[in-house]
């Protein structure tokens, strides 16, 4: 977009905009009553990018954190820019651009349903603030408000790097490219060129080939082996001489990298995110990059580290299935979790879930996992021969949407602790199912994030237990949701337009909970019911809508469920069964 139409745009946007944009008089005092009720509090010492920290800490970060955190809190790898803390998350956005994150915010395919097209009205609502907020930053640092995304390049490069060719690689192999900061570094402006004895900076680049279409993308750049700490603030990318003229993960890269960083340390890490250049590709194509500021910098030392530790209870029993109540809620285990004393700064913790198959051969004892087997067996008494047995919980999310048959799910795995803060809790939500299967077990432990934490080792995991080998087995004859998922009448001729990508009529056939919450009544469970007369005529009383729409008494022909191909007498009597015994998620 030119930058005229952008200072039009974000003209338009200042006569009215959904979203109050508390951003005028910028760079000038508040009054104390108005830093009380709409700032943050400090998080920059330029007045005029405090402000809009302090905006984005309003209006894009509360969002981020809501729908983001499990994925993009803790870095480096998948971001930071939905961190609690402000001005990580700033940084982070800053980086990456606002029209990236809104374009995955809204994307059915990115990570539904914290990312999706249900999220458009609010994302283009804080498009619409961001754009004005940043046109006003403008005017508050003496410019015309023109939102300009891309500065210009030219004026803010300083020192260059000497080009090199891009490896010959196949389709989609990536390969390192390294430069040395003594040796392949020179001046651009009157600025003298540092002296970076032994420092060394490495880009990954993928050769990403899909179809037609061809792309380089370029991650991970990392400054290591340096004898200094080191400041790099913006990184322009040429591909054969030529700038990249459109925002970037790295323009606004500022970071700071401690000496004696190695490649494969985290500290080396300049800028998370990666950089997708479309075009054509020929053997001869070099790559190089220019940087606004490179020099020589002194960290301070980090404070004491603080410890973490899980406390209180650290292995549970998993609430009881069942509830078909569409109100009720989650299902859910909370884990306490202390420091052994107040940070001085943010400090951030994440958990990860422990997938190691489990000992024993999966039965659990008083020597193989007891806190597990001392609430699958109290006393040593099991409640059923196969109750010690025990397999890995399953999660909502892996390599495609398990809405169907899940145990549990992560609603966030990122927290940070403020400073003066000792003790947090966290939850993770447990399914509702009731399907008579093999017990499980969930172990999380701890890991430390951001800033100078440890874990301490002897209390850094806790566990779930899934008593499931108690649920009811239905009587034979009965019907489950379990074989309708698993290659019965739902799995064959539902989900192909009822799922977690496409959603047709607004639910997915393998989401349990969605249907019964839905306000279309898909799911109704046992109020669907078939009784006979006298006569031994067949009365049936349809309530749920999945019922409803395969009986023509209830719905016009052109209507009839499924659309693309009907149901044997098998099958829709599989349905009807599990339909008039309850509906039950088992």
């Amino acid at each position: 977009m030119k930058f005229k139409t952008i200072k039009r745009l974000a003209l338009i946007v200042m006569a009215g905009s959904f979203l109050t944009v508390t951003f005028n008089n910028c760079g000038k005092p508040k009054s104390e009553e108005t830093v009380a009720a709409e700032s943050y509090g400090k998080l920059s010492d330029e007045p005029c990018e405090d402000q809009l920290m302090n905006f984005y800490a309003r209006s894009y970060q509360p969002f981020l954190v809501t729908n983001c955190a499990s994925c993009h809190a803790t870095g480096p790898g998948k971001g930071q820019f939905a961190h609690k803390d402000p001005i990580t998350s700033y940084k982070d956005f800053m980086q990456i651009g606002y029209s990236k994150v809104s374009s995955n915010a809204i994307s059915d395919g990115h990570n539904y349903p914290y990312s999706g097209s249900h999220h458009t009205q609010v994302i283009n609502d804080l498009k619409i603030s961001w754009i004005k907020a940043l046109s006003e930053n403008d005017l508050c640092l003496g410019g015309n408000g023109e939102v300009q995304q891309v500065q210009t390049i030219k004026e803010r490069a300083t020192f260059a790097l000497t080009p090199k060719l891009i490896p010959a690689m196949n389709d989609n192999e990536e390969k390192r490219v390294e430069f040395d900061l003594k040796t392949d570094l020179s001046q651009i402006k009157d600025a003298p060129v540092p002296e970076l004895y032994g420092a060394k900076i490495s880009f990954m680049i993928r050769k990403a080939v899909k179809g037609t279409d061809k792309t380089y993308s370029i991650h991970s750049p990392r400054i290591y082996s340096n004898t200094e700490d080191i400041r790099v603030k913006g990184i322009f990318t040429k591909i054969n001489g030529r700038y990249i003229q459109y925002s970037t993960n790295f323009i606004f890269a500022d970071s700071k990298i401690p000496k004696g960083s190695t490649e494969a340390s985290v500290s080396s890490l300049v800028s998370t995110g990666a950089l997708t250049i479309a075009g054509a590709m020929f053997p001869d194509d070099t790559i190089s990059f220019d940087f606004e500021l490179l020099e020589k910098t002194v960290i301070p030392p980090p404070p004491p580290p603080v410890y973490l530790s899980f406390t209180g209870t650290k292995a549970f029993l998993a609430p009881a299935g069942g509830s078909i109540d569409p109100v009720a809620p989650a299902n859910q285990v909370t884990f306490s979790v202390s420091l052994d004393q107040a940070s001085t700064e943010v400090v951030t913790f994440t958990y990860s879930i422990d997938s190691t198959a489990i000992c024993n051969g999966g039965i659990v004892s008083a020597t193989c996992l007891p806190d597990v087997y001392a609430l699958l067996c109290p006393g040593g008494n099991c409640p059923n021969v196969n109750s010690a047995k025990v397999g890995l919980a399953r999660s909502v999310v892996g390599s495609s949407f398990n809405r169907f048959d899940w145990d549990y799910k992560l609603n966030a795995n990122s927290f940070s602790f403020e400073p003066g803060e000792t003790t947090k809790s966290f939850t993770i939500s447990t399914s509702k199912d009731i399907r008579a299967e093999e017990n499980k077990v969930l172990t999380i432990k701890l890991e430390a994030g951001i800033g100078s934490i440890q874990v301490v080792a002897a209390n850094s995991v806790a566990r779930i237990a899934y008593n499931k080998i108690m649920n009811p087995v239905p009587p034979n004859g009965q019907m489950t949701y379990t074989k309708l998922m698993n290659g019965g009448t739902l799995d064959k001729t539902c989900t192909e337009c009822h799922n977690s990508t496409k959603r047709d009529g607004g639910y997915d056939i393998r989401d349990y909970e969605l249907m019964i919450s839905s306000n279309k009544q898909i799911l109704v469970p046992g109020q669907d019911k078939i009784v006979y007369d006298s006569n031994f005529n067949k009365i049936v009383t349809a309530v749920s809508l999945m019922y409803r729409r395969t009986l023509p008494q209830f719905t016009p022909e052109s209507l009839l469920m499924p659309r693309l191909k009907t149901l044997t007498p098998s099958e829709y009597n599989d349905l009807e069964n599990w339909l008039a015994n309850g509906a039950k998620n088992n």
